[in-house]
């Protein structure tokens, strides 16, 4: 990522104290508290003043990095996740410094730690971390052990005084105004927020920046207010006028010479020369000649290495080897070892990455050393998310999640690739991380080559199901508009002939390029309703309205003829029909008007002559036959649907072809689910009986007919489902979902359940 203050995501949200917590939550570091001398108060509380102020600012800082970071995010929840974290430290952040002063506070009870407590995270002890992140806990001892290096004068003048003032013994890890016990108190304040991962590790980023960089101010203020309370005030000059004093150290003997033996007791126990234990007497190895050594092992590895199987390296027995080869004795740092043992761990997952092809893992698992020291020269390597070494390692792995093994693969462009990127890590890598970021951009540059015809291939497949699929749907929406207006109808033989010929093909022609949303949908599904509705129009009540929309609906027939490239002779007979019909329908109109009025004629002439006449007459007259006035019968009123109806009956198309599969599958099914939250470009492996398997990525979905199309590396279809075949392939594990993200954090990740399942086991 760009944001150098980004870190990597894992998936552990419960973090509590990364460097050992000298009690249990709720419980009291002491059974009852001590009355701290003067000048002790006095330097604790104005070191939590300072501290306080320092951790303040940390939350402006944080409150912008998560913001970017939300904006950049990959995916909704971990969007959303930023943003709650943003959120909940703008609330929090008042009493999450006051319970930081409080933990600085508490920490001034001192007590003794016994020796079971001094390294509870050495590299034998690693499998027992309780709930932390690998990640976090290489962060937190980052930083801590980088301020004891940058801090440590004037904090060992810090530990001499509280010796003088307190009855327990000061030192390390109990000091509390060391970088071991501040950082403690910040990760117990913080561990009650419910943070999303990158956003909590952020803010440890923040923290150090903020915190432990300005230590050395602090612990100076400290120190100037020990002095002004008269705690050891010529302390500083004692300990130079001691550094002078000391004598020059002796001529550096080979190891295990007679020599050395009696010059060092102590070095004298070892007869031999190699890797010994931390705390045997033997100088830890300064990081530099660990990396000196590494990159020996390193250029000594032979050159089939990679060519077959590749094994795990054992780091610490190659050192060992390597130490006695050149007759040194040396220990490893905690630190050291516990990178080796951890990038050992991740080099583990990544031999068993079941998403790589065994010739890709050998290839990758040569990078075991290169990037072991990349770890102990740049301790933020496992911290760092866009570290350029972890982006290039990733971007590999990301290429070769669809590649295959088969014959003559040394020959396939991708392998041979990656070959000639790990053989350039292990030539010209020795401390030099630029190599990696140079390494990144000519990998990307052929994987762009590459992927660029892969997906003209893949375009045209796409293009080629969504077209057809697009067909489908467009003529099965037409259907269920021609079935919705003819259905049970008597309609004229030209005016079916009309909508099957012209209209039928001028809506598929709409659907197919506007969609049935559009205006131009609705506006010819209109005009097939008005053709219908005029033959059907009951006369003579409908006679005005049909004469007015019959110059319009004229006009639309004949732009239909037009765009559906009627010939002319076929267009002039369909008009001729359609014209002898309306010709027929207004002489209906006409005679029923007329006989209308004939009766109503003759009733007024009836009710007059019956008003004229006398009684007798109007008896007789009623009692006489009366001749039948003849009347044209009335036309039956036909009901047809409303546009509402039509565009319902649409909307209501069933595309699927797979009726009789979706019965085998509910829709509570949990694989049926899945389907709606697969995401196009993930990749899958397709079994095809007990032989044929191979990895496929979903290309596309075809939502007008929800149907799947997958292809292969090279953009070729291999297979395409509907959503219930594809659903009952996935319960019956014929088609399995490769893991998504990143290598390295899914390693990362993997090493710390690991560690987790490690704890649950050995309680």
């Amino acid at each position: 990522m760009k944001d150098t203050d980004s870190v990597a995501p894992t998936v552990a949200s419960n973090v509590v104290s990364m460097r050992g917590a000298q009690s249990e939550p709720g419980q009291s570091r002491r059974s009852g508290s001590v009355t701290l001398p003067p000048p002790v108060v006095a330097v604790r509380d104005k070191a939590k003043a300072l501290l306080m102020d320092h951790a303040k600012q940390v939350f402006a800082k944080v409150d912008d990095s998560l913001f970017a970071m939300a904006e950049k995010a990959h995916g909704q929840e971990e969007q959303d996740g930023l943003f709650q974290a943003l959120r909940l430290l703008r609330v929090e952040r008042r009493r999450l410094v006051e319970r930081f002063a409080d933990a600085l506070e508490q920490g001034f009870q001192v007590r003794e730690i016994s020796a079971d407590e001094e390294d509870p995270y050495s590299a034998d002890n690693l499998s027992l971390v309780h709930n932390d992140d690998l990640e976090q806990l290489v962060a937190v001892d980052t930083m801590v052990a980088n301020a004891k290096r940058d801090f440590a004068e004037p904090l060992t003048e810090i530990t001499l005084r509280l010796n003088t003032l307190l009855s327990v013994k000061i030192y390390d890890k109990n000091n509390p105004l060391g970088p071991d016990a501040i950082c403690d108190a910040f990760v117990e304040a913080s561990r009650a927020l419910d943070l999303h991962i990158r956003a909590r590790l952020t803010l440890l980023k923040k923290f150090e920046q903020m915190v432990m960089l300005n230590l050395g101010k602090v612990y100076q203020q400290c120190n100037d207010l020990f002095i002004e309370q008269g705690v050891l005030p010529s302390l500083k000059q004692q300990r130079r006028a001691a550094r002078q004093q000391r004598p020059a150290p002796r001529p550096q003997q080979p190891a295990g010479s007679a020599s050395a033996a009696q010059g060092d007791s102590q070095a004298g126990a070892y007869a031999g020369h190699g890797l010994m234990p931390l705390g045997s007497g033997a100088a830890p190895m300064a990081p530099q000649d660990l990396l000196s050594h590494l990159g020996a092992l390193q250029s000594h590895l032979p050159e089939s290495y990679g060519d077959g199987e590749v094994q795990l390296l054992n780091v610490n027995s190659m050192l060992q080897e390597r130490l006695v080869e050149v007759r040194q004795s040396a220990a490893l740092a905690k630190m050291d070892s516990d990178i080796i043992k951890l990038v050992e761990m991740l080099f583990s997952f990544i031999l068993e990455d079941r998403n790589l092809a065994e010739p890709i893992k050998s290839q990758l698992g040569r990078l075991q050393l290169p990037l072991l020291k990349v770890a102990i020269a740049d301790k933020s390597f496992f911290s760092k998310g866009g570290h350029p070494a972890r982006k290039l390692l990733n971007e590999l792995a990301d290429a070769c999640t669809g590649w295959q093994a088969k014959d003559n693969y040394e020959k396939d462009p991708l392998y041979k690739k990656i070959g000639e990127v790990v053989a350039r890590v292990l030539a010209e890598f020795d401390q030099d991380i630029n190599i990696f970021s140079t390494l990144l951009e000519s990998f990307r540059e052929f994987i762009e080559r590459e992927r660029k015809r892969a997906q003209r291939l893949e375009q045209r497949i796409v293009d080629e199901a969504d077209g057809k699929a697009k067909t489908k749907a467009a003529r099965a929406r037409v259907a269920a508009v021609m079935d919705a207006l003819m259905a049970e109808r008597d309609l004229p033989p030209v005016v079916s002939e009309w909508l099957e010929k012209v209209w039928a093909n001028m809506l598929f022609l709409t659907c197919i390029k506007e969609g049935t949303e559009s205006e131009s949908w609705s506006r010819d599904v209109r005009t097939a309703r008005d053709l219908v509705w005029s033959v059907h129009a009951p006369m003579p009540e409908s006679r005005k309205q049909l004469l007015g929309l019959l110059p319009t609906l004229q006009g639309r027939l004949k732009a239909g003829v037009e765009a559906v490239s009627l010939n002319s002779f076929e267009a002039r007979r369909m008009f001729a029909g359609l014209k002898e019909i309306y010709r027929e329908r207004f002489a209906l109109a006409q005679r029923l008007l007329e006989e209308r009025s004939r009766q109503v004629e003759q009733e007024a002439r009836a009710m007059a002559a019956e008003a004229a006449s006398q009684a007798p007459i109007k008896d007789e007259a009623e009692s006489a036959p009366q001749t039948p006035v003849r009347e044209e019968p009335a036309e039956p009123v036909v009901e047809l649907p409303q546009m509402e109806e039509l565009e319902q009956a649409v909307a209501e198309v069933e595309l699927q072809p797979d009726a009789v599969i979706r019965e085998e599958i509910a829709e509570t099914d949990t694989h049926w689910q899945q389907t709606f939250r697969l995401a196009q470009g993930s990749w899958f492996e397709l079994k095809r009986g007990e032989e044929e398997q191979f990895r496929c990525r979903l290309a596309a979905v075809i939502k007008d007919i929800d149907q799947f199309i997958f292809v292969n590396r090279n953009g070729a279809k291999v297979a395409e489902f509907t959503r219930a075949e594809l659903a009952i392939a996935l319960r019956k594990g014929e088609l399995m979902s490769m893991d998504d993200g990143m290598l390295f954090e899914r390693a990362l990740q993997s090493v710390i359940g690991t560690v987790r399942q490690s704890r649950g086991e050995m309680r």
